[in-house]
């Protein structure tokens, strides 16, 4: 007797009776993927800027360092913008926030740090273009994560930049008015080029002038035209 009116054929399913959804496994793998990619970036970043800082000599190239630095923030970034924008994940966009303010935190240290090098007026130049090179590395990292989540906004971010601004101003007057003894009055315009371009970027930050805002609706635009086309539908 044939029993298949009685007992149709059903799809695999999982012990919740529910199909699995390819999508969020989807989800789930590139949050843990973003997660990992930006910490092992962070680490060997963090890596790279302590040697500059100690002024150590590393057996790598900086050039193959900063390459490799770069190879998994790209990677975590992507899996980000992916996982939130294409799939939908709600958890990684307050996970990115968290890693946003981390990034602000070691920015704030480096920034601090570079200060307490240059008040004693290193003789050699290229340490001022390493300085110059990590700071930038770093407020580069902070916005790339800033343009994952949208309608992120950065202007609470300007606000120990612009403090710590301060201070380097401060040192400044005191380190050529002040303490005068065995100042180097050459050294003054790496100091002032230094102060205006953190003071340039935190006012930005501060006034919201939408500098990125193109870039963003770039971004968004595309995901809107092709999300429906990478996305898995089930």
């Amino acid at each position: 007797m044939n029993h298949s009116r009685n007992h149709p054929s059903t799809q695999p399913r999982n012990g919740n009776g529910r199909k699995v959804s390819q999508r969020g496994l989807l989800s789930i793998a590139m949050l843990l993927v973003s997660l990992g990619a930006l910490g092992i970036a962070m680490l060997g970043g963090g890596k790279m800027v302590m040697d500059i800082l100690q002024n150590r000599q590393g057996g790598t190239d900086a050039e193959v360092q900063i390459i490799v630095v770069i190879v998994p923030y790209a990677v975590g970034w992507l899996t980000a913008m992916l996982a939130i924008r294409v799939y939908g994940n709600l958890v990684l966009p307050m996970l990115i926030k968290w890693f946003t303010w981390g990034c602000l935190a070691a920015v704030c240290y480096l920034y601090v740090a570079i200060l307490t090098r240059m008040y004693s007026q290193p003789p050699d130049p290229v340490r001022f273009f390493k300085y110059m090179f990590v700071m930038a590395g770093g407020l580069g990292a902070l916005i790339g994560l800033h343009l994952i989540v949208e309608d992120h906004d950065l202007r609470p971010f300007s606000i120990p930049l612009l403090i710590i601004g301060m201070i380097q101003l401060g040192m400044i007057v005191f380190r050529y008015v002040f303490d005068t003894e065995n100042v180097n009055a050459g050294f003054l315009w790496k100091d002032l080029t230094f102060f205006f371009i953190m003071m340039t970027v935190s006012i930005s930050m501060l006034a919201h002038w939408g500098l990125l805002e193109p870039l963003r609706m770039q971004i968004a635009s595309y995901f809107d035209r092709n999300s429906d086309s990478i996305r898995t539908q089930d």
